[in-house]
Parts: C-alpha cells; sequence; structure tokens
C-alpha cells in the first residue's frame, strides 16, 4: 500500500515492485490507519506489508513490516531504475526466481534478509533463469533482477537485466509494531 495520496512517481514505482514480488498485490489505502490494514492483513494470514511513503521533499521510504514476527524496517529509496528506463530490458516470466543474498552478516542484517526471503515461500523454478539478488553494503541494499542466458555451445552465460534498478538506505529497525500510531 501506498501513502494516503501517492504521486504518480509511486504508482509507476508499485507496478515495478508487484513483480519482483510473487504474489502481490496492492491494497488501496484510502482513509484507513496503518493499523486497520495491519489487523485485517492479520486475520487474512498475510505476512508481509511494503507501505510505500512520499514525504515533501519527494523523497520514497519503504516500511516493511514482518506481521508474522511483529518486525518493522524503514528504508529510504535512493536510487530507481524502472523497467521501463531499462535498455534491452527482459521480460519477466511466471517462474519463481532463485535468490542470493551477500553480505548480510550480524543479528540485524540477518532479520532483514530473513525478512526479504519470506517473500519468497517456494523453491526457485531453475527453468525460468531468473536471479534476483540482493546485496548489502554497509547500509545500502542494491536489488537486481536478472536472467542468464547461456550460449548455443553452453559455455558462456550472459546476464540480461530485467529490472528494476533499486538501491535502498537502511534507516531504522523495530522489533515490535507498537510504533505504528507514531509514524502513521
Amino acid at each position: 500500500t501506498t501513502s494516503i495520496k501517492p504521486s504518480k512517481t509511486v504508482y509507476f514505482i508499485l507496478n515495478d515492485l508487484k513483480n519482483i514480488f510473487p504474489n502481490s498485490i496492492y491494497f488501496k489505502r484510502k482513509n484507513y490507519k496503518i493499523r486497520q490494514i495491519v489487523s485485517y492483513l492479520k486475520r487474512q494470514d498475510i505476512k508481509n506489508l511494503i507501505l510505500l511513503v512520499e514525504d515533501f521533499e519527494k523523497t520514497i521510504q519503504w516500511w516493511h513490516f514482518d506481521l508474522e514476527n511483529n518486525f518493522l524496517v524503514k528504508y529510504n529509496i535512493i536510487s530507481i531504475i524502472l523497467r521501463t528506463n531499462i535498455d534491452k530490458c527482459g521480460k519477466i516470466s511466471t517462474h519463481k526466481p532463485e535468490l542470493l543474498f551477500d553480505e548480510f552478516k550480524g543479528n540485524v542484517n540477518w532479520v532483514i534478509g530473513t525478512m526479504m526471503r519470506r517473500f519468497f515461500d517456494d523453491l526457485p523454478d531453475f527453468k525460468g533463469r531468473q536471479v534476483l539478488s540482493f546485496y548489502k553494503r554497509k547500509e545500502f541494499i542494491f536489488i537486481r533482477y536478472h536472467r542468464y542466458i547461456f550460449s548455443i555451445t553452453g559455455k558462456d552465460v550472459k546476464l540480461q537485466e530485467l529490472g528494476p534498478k533499486l538501491s535502498l538506505k537502511f534507516e531504522n529497525f523495530f522489533k515490535s509494531t507498537i510504533f505504528l500510531d507514531t509514524f502513521f
């Protein structure tokens, strides 16, 4: 979901994010409070919520709620290149991607990596040759989506960008969702 009155940019980002995360659904926020949305999603046995909020400075915040374990992580989207702006961007198939997580070391980073993995509850489908990589460097997380393409001989491999290219800056981690009324 988004803030109450999102801009067109947020809708474009949402559209690309729905392609990355399987089984994702966009809920129109309308005038609901986040606490109401969270309690509804818990009753529906939905385990993750992403909230995109655009502030007055036009920066977009990504709030990731782990509804099963009551974790909340705040990121700032510092860079995004949408699929429409990537040259020779491939089409994303319905195959589940392989996941690569790199440099998620330490307690908080391990929890963040585990939270991201929970979006993908099934095993990857290797026939699709798709790879979704999450690379952590200091407080930044770089998310890239590729398809690997073998040459006719099978000896050479190329990567085709599927997009979007996304860079997040980790801002804060909360062990409980009791802060919902404070932030939203």
